[in-house]
């Protein structure tokens, strides 16, 4: 634990990231103050979770409502903002996603700044380097890429973007403010408690499904609890203070998840569907809307920057793919 920031608060401390972070946090001897959309009564059976005593405590706030926002950021050195709306499909308005993750990461920006808080961590994405899904075939992006918000891109995706940019400008604007952001790829890996979210859906839909096949999009999916580590990382060294740390390993197809779910004995379908079969179940099916999107495209990602001063070395694919299945209930 660094000396400087003791006590930190973690938004969206029950998300499938959220929950490890939390963990990554208290394993390294912090004082956390975890803020969630769980109900008060809730609130004990999350600390069980944890078992970290008076070390751990829960705030239930809103991200698009200003109350209570500035009474828990009083005592705290530092924040780390995991908390951000996703859907599997297309909202049928996009603000519903924009307006919680942009304004929200302003509130949370500028309530901490007036408390005295300088130092943030921010979980990003690299939907907001290259889109939620491939546009550009086999372009490879690194950390200075941006999410051209003038093509025809999810609404997830521009929200993870404007989110981004506007907590870069308010920091910008605020040279005392040190900010870091975490830009994963698709996140795996097991649950460390509660509810499985929409990152596992994927493993999920892959072991549960009737249908005959998979769509040949292609992720550069990263272990969740790497994810968390680079937080911890993020907030303890000084010399990434501004960095936009990129993470994603090699590109790999849900036909190829499959196969590593079915060499461990689940018995799953590994064919690829053809790209017109997945176009006309779209019609039909909304959650196959967004794939869409990706079909003939891989993206690369080269994340030597992130590697270089991070020492960050990939958990394997086998290893996030299989332990998400079993931390899902699945053997």
């Amino acid at each position: 634990m660094t000396k400087t920031f003791p006590n930190v608060l973690i938004t969206g401390c029950t998300g499938f990231l959220g929950r490890q972070v939390t963990q990554e946090f208290l394993s390294r001897g912090y004082n956390v103050r975890g803020t969630t959309r769980a109900p008060k009564e809730q609130h004990q059976s999350i600390l069980n979770d944890f078992s970290a005593g008076e070390r751990f405590e829960l705030r239930t706030l809103d991200l698009t409502k200003e109350d209570g926002w500035s009474e828990a950021m009083e005592g705290m050195d530092a924040v780390i903002h995991t908390a951000s709306p996703f859907s599997a499909y297309e909202p049928k308005d996009e603000m519903d996603l924009i307006g919680p993750a942009r304004d929200g990461t302003l509130r949370i920006l500028r309530i901490g700044y007036q408390s005295g808080i300088c130092k943030y961590v921010v979980t990003s994405s690299t939907a907001a380097i290259s889109g939620a899904t491939p546009t550009t075939k086999n372009k490879t992006y690194t950390e200075e890429d941006w999410t051209d918000l003038s093509r025809n891109i999810s609404a997830y995706t521009k929200s993870k973007t404007l989110a981004e940019k506007a907590a870069r400008d308010f920091a910008a604007s605020n040279p005392d403010i040190s900010l870091t952001t975490v830009n994963p790829n698709v996140i795996f890996g097991p649950m460390h408690s509660g509810k499985s979210g929409t990152s596992l859906r994927i493993i999920e839909s892959i072991v549960k499904s009737s249908y005959p096949g998979y769509p040949k999009i292609s992720f550069a999916p990263v272990d969740v609890r790497d994810v968390a580590w680079m937080h911890a990382e993020a907030l303890e060294r000084e010399e990434l203070d501004g960095e936009r740390l990129m993470m994603a390993s090699t590109p790999i197809t849900m036909p190829q998840i499959a196969r590593h779910l079915k060499a461990y004995g689940y018995k799953v379908r590994t064919m690829a569907l053809p790209n017109i079969v997945v176009k006309l179940m779209a019609v039909f099916i909304k959650e196959a809307r967004l794939v869409t999107r990706g079909l003939g495209t891989t993206n690369h990602y080269d994340c030597s920057n992130t590697i270089e001063k991070t020492g960050w070395k990939s958990t394997t694919h086998e290893e996030m793919i299989v332990s998400a299945a079993k931390s899902l209930g699945f053997q």
